[in-house]
């Protein structure tokens, strides 16, 4: 008995200087509309993870090929510093359609750097949001906490 799984890709990326690029990497030469939007397919993998039980904020990488495209891609957000992308992960039935029962998951990005080889562009990413405890903030600083608060940025430690 076999099994598919068919999972796709929807890369958002807003660069620093304002410049919007939306691909996709399952449908192979076609325009898939996600989110009213049209995605173009682009051949580039996601590695890395988003979330993990430590709560530190890996990174994230996006492989693409050393391809033109992706070269211009990679200068419209210098060195993909600072470019925000919202990555989403769809499961998708066996007519290619998302699946109805919210198989979807969106990570918002913020870029932090990228690498370039001779045969494949690597973007870094980093989470926007970093990992807090449940009970944060455990405690709020009082005067019946530490004792008199600075006024300034004098401090004397005695």
């Amino acid at each position: 008995m076999a099994i598919d799984i068919r999972i796709a890709q929807f890369f958002n990326l807003l660069t620093s200087d304002g410049t919007r690029h939306l691909y996709q990497n399952y449908f192979v030469n076609e325009k898939y509309k996600y989110d009213s939007r049209d995605y173009e397919f682009a051949p580039f993998r996601v590695e890395g993870s988003v979330a993990n039980n430590t709560g530190d904020n890996s990174i994230l990488q996006i492989l693409f090929p050393n391809v033109e495209f992706a070269i211009k891609l990679l200068d419209a957000g210098n060195g993909n510093r600072l470019s925000r992308l919202v990555l989403t992960t769809a499961w998708l039935t066996s007519s290619n359609t998302i699946a109805a029962n919210g198989a979807t998951q969106v990570e918002y990005m913020v870029g932090i750097g990228a690498s370039v080889s001779e045969t494949t562009i690597e973007l870094r990413y980093r989470s926007a949001i970093d990992s807090v405890i449940s009970n944060f903030p455990s405690r709020n600083v009082t005067r019946q906490l530490v004792g008199p608060l600075p006024l300034n940025a004098n401090i004397s430690l005695q």
